[in-house]
């Protein structure tokens, strides 16, 4: 009864003095609660993309990349193809494998946006959705760890934290951004699976998806990740001295891998077909942007200064937040496990990756297997921003008048992110640029070479080069004694017919890579390579020719979907499969 009168935040407070500090894992389905956080992520969304709104779009280091790349998807499916492989827009035209490449969520749900939004209004649009999505995955964490309230705030304070808006702003890294939000996830139902009570196989499905989700969102992000929860397994596998908890997470994580092997298969196979060392090319490597790194680029150095300042700031609060929590958690025991087991867990992979953000662990990054893919290591700041959130809010709630605890850290969010928002690069103007490009027949600039094919200069390409530019064996250009005509041109198929009075070489307004297929008169040819420019040419006889030409399948990406949906399949079945009797799950 004494319980009922007190006001909900002095409720929540008792609870963790108590040990209740959350309820048990059946109510965390509860209507009410998951209305109250869906009014949090519409209401954080909202203010997120306010200055979209306000000041116009913002031109970020990798905008270029994905606003292209959304409204390129969707001009497949306008085509009819439904999932895309090549990037008909890119370098004026001539095109790349990009769609093979890159991995698919964030192109995907960007493209879908196309279909029924102005570009003006995509980047706004998906960082909305981003932002909501990051809060409820947040609260679903923070919930099971913190209670109701709690879990707000937590929320509240992940997707609002500096290190978020950088990379809403300045770096427009929007396949990062929705990695972010499926981080929280995998952690929650890793640390739900390593439990000796976990739910036998039934538990894996969820732990196995977010997993998958992350590393179809963004490679460099998933490669953290997958450190981040590999590590966290071994450390409570270790502490529950439980050789089931490691084999069990094990598995969850490796069906999470297989669900994405449709893209990371035929990725990973065709990488030798493209230009891909250009990833990681001076200035894109980790030795050039540990913190506070300078170089001869005045605006990397300016960039690197800003992310350094910030990374200083979250890690020095994570600092002093730490002390009050951990000494609480410690002394509160009825505390329930997720907490005083997640919680070091979370800080102590915040303080593994704070360390690596200084140069003088470079021989950590080349020590691990493939850490080096991260390019950049400030890239982490993802996952000390969710344990800075989550401590913040433990501290608060462990120390008197937590309201105004909260208001500092309120304040301190505010004065970071204008920081932040008002440094950032506001140039709705370029953006319309960009817009009509991508949507224009002539097409875009590339911008990132890396998924050129092996060979190809960028410089070497005419802009203004003709569909096809016909030639006689001799090399002389072919003249009125040949004609071309067009039926289809569209991004992953080309038809036309030819009719000339001797053999001839035609040179087309597209790269060649080994996915393409051609047939001449419905018999399959093999195209040639420009050695000079990478355009495919097709040698055609003379008389009337009808050629196609079309991006087809290859056995990698034929083997990654096989295994991708076997996998989906047991997931489905894991899934549906009951709990076992006497668990408490």
């Amino acid at each position: 009864m004494r319980m009922a009168a007190l006001s909900g935040n002095e409720m929540d407070k008792n609870q963790l003095i108590e040990g209740q500090l959350a309820p048990p894992v059946q109510q965390l389905t509860s209507r009410s609660e998951w209305v109250l956080a869906a009014v949090l992520a519409v209401s954080l969304a909202t203010v997120a993309v306010a200055p979209f709104i306000v000041l116009g779009n913002v031109s970020g280091h990798d905008v270029e990349f994905h606003l292209p790349s959304w409204i390129d998807a969707a001009q497949h499916w306008r085509e009819g193809v439904p999932y895309p492989s090549w990037s008909g827009g890119g370098h004026y035209g001539f095109g790349d494998p990009r769609f093979v490449i890159y991995p698919p969520l964030s192109w995907i749900i960007g493209g879908l946006l196309a279909l029924i939004l102005p570009g003006a209004m995509l980047p706004g649009a998906y960082v909305w959705m981003c932002i909501a999505l990051s809060v409820f995955a947040d609260y679903g964490l923070a919930r099971e760890w913190l209670g109701r309230e709690a879990a707000l705030w937590t929320a509240g304070l992940y997707v609002t934290n500096p290190y978020m808006l950088l990379v809403v702003t300045h770096r427009c890294a929007y396949s990062e951004l929705l990695a972010q939000a499926g981080f929280p996830v995998a952690l929650l139902f890793l640390l739900r699976v390593a439990r000796s009570d976990a739910r036998g196989l039934r538990d894996l499905a969820p732990l196995a998806l977010a997993f998958g989700w992350i590393w179809l969102s963004n490679v460099p992000a998933a490669v953290i990740a997958s450190y981040a929860l590999g590590f966290a397994l071994l450390a409570v596998a270790i502490r529950g001295r439980s050789l089931h908890a490691l084999v069990r997470g094990g598995m969850a994580l490796g069906l999470g891998l297989g669900l994405a092997t449709f893209y990371i298969l035929p990725a990973a196979l065709e990488q030798h077909w493209i230009q891909s060392e250009d990833a990681f090319a001076t200035g894109y490597d980790i030795r050039a942007n540990f913190l506070f790194n300078r170089s001869g680029d005045a605006d990397q150095v300016a960039f690197n200064r800003l992310v350094s300042e910030l990374a200083c700031a979250e890690m020095m609060l994570l600092a002093a937040a730490s002390i009050p929590a951990l000494r609480w958690a410690r002394k509160a025991e009825g505390l329930r496990g997720e907490a005083r087991s997640g919680l070091p867990v979370l800080l102590a992979l915040a303080a593994f990756f704070s360390a690596l953000l200084f140069r003088w662990t470079r021989p950590v990054w080349l020590l691990l297997p493939r850490f080096w893919m991260t390019q950049f290591p400030w890239r982490s700041l993802f996952v000390i921003s969710l344990a800075l959130a989550v401590t913040i809010v433990t501290a608060s709630y462990a120390m008197r008048r937590t309201r105004l605890w909260l208001g500092v850290a309120v304040a301190v969010w505010l004065a970071l992110g204008g920081a932040i928002l008002k440094r950032a690069p506001w140039l709705p103007d370029d953006i319309h640029e960009l817009i009509e490009a991508a949507h224009s027949q002539k097409g875009y600039v590339g911008v990132v070479d890396e998924f050129l094919p092996v060979g190809v200069d960028p410089e070497s390409l005419d802009a203004d080069a003709p569909r096809i530019a016909a030639f006689h064996e001799s090399g002389e250009e072919a003249g009125g004694g040949l004609r071309t005509t067009v039926s289809i041109w569209h991004t992953e198929e080309k038809r036309f017919t030819v009719e000339t009075d001797r053999p001839a070489r035609l040179r087309l307004h597209l790269l060649n890579f080994p996915a393409w297929h051609a047939t001449l008169n419905g018999s399959p040819i093999m195209s040639q390579t420009d050695p000079d420019t990478g355009q495919m040419v097709i040698s055609v006889p003379n008389g009337h020719s009808e050629v196609r030409i079309w991006f087809g399948p290859t056995p990698g990406r034929a083997a990654g979907v096989t295994v991708s949906l076997c996998v989906l399949g047991a997931l489905l079945m894991f899934a549906r499969m009951k709990p076992n009797r006497g668990n408490s799950c």
